[in-house]
């Protein structure tokens, strides 16, 4: 019931009052508090409370794409596709500009790459391939102009430096660079990294985040996780 109310609200803003926004299909739930501004939205997609998706976003997703609460995405020509397994981006990620994220590929096993199934025979067959569903943790910084490919599962706090392309997985809070992407370091030490992953301070509610404000304006210790105020 919840979803519904907020679903028939974001109608109402986005659909009557037209306000910055250009696409987007029925299939699609966008939380009311969301805020998407000139974005194309195509298939069954899941937008959560805070998230801002900035002009030139594009999300072609006919298996279906969630995105995080608090998670900013930022375009122009940002784009998601998926065709065969799903796209999942957690809750406070940052993706840049000109970020693409492709769930599938072309055979390259065949007399031809080319779509010929599709566009010549005009059959439903798969001309495309997918290792497996793209998983975004929270908390996770995607640098401009990366791609990211299927199969690919990003952990929590991970840093994905520009222009990199990512087709493997990606520890948590490991920085990523280059292409193919490879480790260059990781933010924290494995001590910290540990706490973290089991404070999962990105499921906390907002009330909670506003009173351990100290956690997230100073350099991070291990002292300092020791202040969570509940």
């Amino acid at each position: 019931m919840k979803k519904f109310i907020q679903k028939i609200k974001f109608y109402v803003y986005y659909r009557f009052l037209r306000i910055n926004f250009i696409s987007i299909t029925k299939t699609s739930y966008i939380a009311s508090t969301a805020k998407l501004n000139k974005v194309l939205i195509s298939g069954n997609v899941e937008i959560n409370d805070k998230a801002i998706l900035q002009a030139g976003v594009t999300m072609n997703c006919s298996s279906g794409i969630q995105v995080g609460r608090y998670t900013v995405i930022n375009g122009p020509n940002t784009d998601f596709y998926s065709d065969i397994h799903s796209i999942n981006i957690g809750s406070f990620c940052s993706i840049a500009r000109n970020v693409s994220f492709q769930e599938f590929s072309h055979y390259s096993d065949r007399i031809t790459t080319h779509l010929i199934l599709k566009h010549v025979f005009k059959q439903q067959k798969k001309d495309t391939f997918s290792k497996g569903p793209i998983q975004v943790g929270n908390d996770v910084w995607i640098g401009a102009h990366s791609v990211i490919l299927s199969g690919v599962k990003i952990g929590n706090g991970a840093i994905i430096g520009s222009n990199s392309v990512v087709n493997k997985d990606v520890p948590p809070y490991a920085i990523v660079a280059g292409s193919p992407a490879k480790i260059i370091k990781y933010r924290f030490d494995d001590d910290v990294i540990r706490l973290l992953e089991d404070m999962k301070w990105w499921d906390w509610d907002i009330e909670k985040i506003l009173k351990n404000e100290q956690l997230f304006d100073k350099k991070l210790s291990k002292g300092l996780l020791n202040t969570v105020v509940n």
